[in-house]
């Protein structure tokens, strides 16, 4: 009896085995390629790859589409097995740029947040432009930013934009300190930075990785896990009851995932100024409990791009911004992210958005 019942639990977790088809994405290299968004083909979201490129269980889906900001979007076939799926780099990146002796830098930033969830679908969508003008002899900078927004429902627009467009601008301002320097210079915090081979370096803490720093030609990219580093600093600051505070607030999501992701040119050197400032991806992900104890799975995604910068005068500060101002209509935005070679989105969820944009509120 014994025997057969060892062979029934054998069995039994042989085919939970089975079924769960682990993925790793890595890049062309072999690395691992984290935060990857995975979801179905008509843009359920089915889990984000962790630090190590890993996502355990695909949740039996037949075709995934993977994608990245800085990667080209995929579709997957899994065919029931766990597998590598290798990325090819999206190839978004700014000319070099000759540094002028001008009062003023010019960068124009565009960037495009969305939310979803398995309930509403694409729920909410904004973007925006910011002309950041960075005065060399003072070091300040002056923003000014445009943007639109669509929703499922108005009452979502509303209160997304109420509490969070002023973030949202914000986060299209030119970074005056690198993510690196933001890291190291951070006094709550005790991170190690160590080099684990040419060009990539490994960002740790007591409790084990929270990013890594790739060097890739003249680009740095910079990937870590947003949620650790803020529990990181909590923790460190001592205070006790704010730290308390926040799990509480925390406890109704499960599974949650918060990451950044920063490209950076380079000098030979290997520092960077604020105009080589490229691109950021924010990624917050999670399963909230219903009332009823249900799961429903929310995404909100926020990426930055620098679609234009030169060094200028006052006379041609004035006509750059004169002639990047834009009506923000769909079709207007479609074409400006073609022209400006911005990655595209999953199909599955430029479907969904196509959708919203067209239907309203």
């Amino acid at each position: 009896m014994k025997k057969f019942l060892l062979m029934v639990v054998v069995a039994m977790m042989a085919t939970m085995s089975a079924q769960a088809q682990k993925i790793r994405t890595i890049d062309k290299d072999g690395e691992p390629v984290p935060y990857v968004s995975v979801m179905t083909t008509d843009a359920k979201c089915i889990g984000i790859t962790d630090i190590d490129g890993v996502l355990e269980d695909v949740k039996g889906a037949d075709t995934i589409s993977v994608s990245h900001v800085a990667y080209k979007p995929k579709l997957y076939k899994v065919n029931g097995k766990s597998g590598s799926i290798v990325l090819e780099d999206a190839d978004f990146g700014l000319p070099e740029i000759v540094v002028k002796k001008k009062p003023y830098v010019y960068v124009q930033t565009y960037y495009r947040m969305y939310m979803y969830t398995d309930e509403l679908g694409m729920g909410y969508y904004r973007v925006g432009m910011t002309d950041n003008v960075y005065d060399v002899k003072t070091k300040k900078l002056k923003t000014s930013t445009t943007n639109a927004s669509k929703a499922k429902y108005g009452i979502i627009k509303t209160i997304v934009g109420t509490a969070m467009g002023g973030t949202m601008n914000r986060l299209s301002h030119l970074p005056m300190q690198s993510a690196v320097d933001r890291i190291k210079n951070n006094k709550n915090s005790k991170y190690k930075i160590t080099q684990e081979n040419p060009g990539r370096q490994r960002i740790s803490d007591s409790r084990g990785t929270i990013g890594y720093i790739v060097d890739e030609g003249n680009q740095r990219r910079i990937t870590f896990d947003a949620e650790k580093m803020a529990s990181n600093r909590l923790e460190n600051s001592g205070n006790a009851k704010k730290k308390a505070k926040e799990d509480k607030k925390e406890a109704k999501k499960k599974n949650k995932q918060n990451s950044f992701f920063y490209i950076y040119r380079i000098d030979d050197d290997g520092k960077s100024r604020p105009e080589d400032y490229v691109m950021m991806e924010f990624i917050d992900s999670y399963d909230e409990v219903q009332k009823d104890g249900s799961l429903d799975h929310t995404v909100m995604g926020i990426q930055v791009f620098t679609t234009d910068r030169a060094y200028v005068d006052k006379e041609e500060l004035k006509q750059l911004k004169k002639q990047n101002k834009m009506k923000m209509t769909y079709q207007n935005i479609r074409q400006f992210e073609r022209t400006n070679n911005i990655p595209a989105l999953p199909s599955g969820l430029q479907q969904k958005l196509n959708e919203l944009w067209k239907t309203g509120e």
